[in-house]
């Protein structure tokens, strides 16, 4: 498989308008701004979208606004000679008003596999001219999956977890089956509670309960807003769940681990490890 995708990203670089790499990208996309990052083609990014949090350099460039909610204007007048966006950017509007101005656009498909992660970091290489950079990358985080692999096989058990986003004061919204969330829960070693919820979706407290959590996980930048760990207890049910007794909350990165790019494999692998030896 990694044969086949090298050669793609091969064919993909030697394609009609690849041949010169793009010098001005607008890169819509967290993960996609990572990855160009990781692969040091930075250097050719005009601007990113407000999801492009990391690295901290990212925050030096012009900032086109939310990647689901952008104005076609604002790209535009950047002057972009390639525009590289996740899956979900737009709204399709905006979009075709860009693709109309005649601004090449490489949509990459979603991912939520080690494989799929492997893929779209060669296929930003080969759009970007950073082939050999990307599937030296590539190589490197299919290494760390593969490590990854191995300690949840080995684990003796695997905790029921729960992705919790907070609404304030109303109930949390639970990440149930088809959504990064639960993919990234899996990779870790753990099993997803609220696997029967179709994305994300409010919970009761009894409904919480009824999921029996060994550990709730919430977005590291959320920490503030709830009250850390003693906020996240006093939300209603939480205290009667396992991970409440055991005070099994964890705050993980949400673009690094959820993001499905080069960082994502650390992450998991880091949360194993939290869960593996509490």
């Amino acid at each position: 498989m990694n044969a086949r995708r090298t050669l793609l990203a091969l064919a993909l670089a030697a394609l009609p308008g690849l041949a010169t790499a793009a010098t001005r990208i607008v890169s819509l996309g967290g993960d996609v701004t990572e990855t160009i990052y990781a692969i040091h083609a930075q250097d050719q990014l005009a601007a990113v979208d407000s999801t492009s949090t990391w690295p901290e350099a990212a925050h030096t460039l012009p900032d086109v606004g939310y990647v689901r909610q952008l104005s076609a204007e604002g790209v535009l007048a950047l002057r972009p000679d390639l525009i590289l966006a996740t899956h979900d950017a737009g709204p399709p509007t905006a979009m075709e008003q860009i693709r109309g101005a005649g601004v090449r656009i490489e949509t990459l498909p979603p991912s939520r596999s080690p494989e799929d992660i492997e893929a779209k970091i060669r296929q930003i290489g080969a759009l970007t001219g950073h082939a050999k950079e990307a599937d030296a990358l590539a190589n490197e985080v299919a290494a760390r999956f593969a490590a990854l692999a191995k300690s949840v096989a080995a684990m003796p058990n695997h905790p029921r977890a729960v992705y919790l986003m907070s609404a304030g004061n109303g109930s949390p919204m639970a990440a149930g089956h088809d959504t990064a969330a639960d993919r990234a829960i899996t990779l870790a070693g753990g099993v997803n509670a609220a696997a029967d919820v179709p994305g994300y979706k409010a919970v009761s407290p009894e409904a919480l309960v009824a999921m029996k959590p060994d550990a709730i996980l919430l977005m590291k930048e959320q920490e503030p807003t709830v009250g850390g760990v003693d906020g996240v207890l006093r939300m209603p049910g939480v205290a009667d769940t396992p991970a409440g007794k055991a005070k099994r909350i964890y705050f993980v990165e949400g673009q690094a681990l959820l993001g499905f790019g080069p960082r994502t494999a650390d992450n998991a692998a880091a949360l194993q490890a939290r869960w593996a030896h509490p």
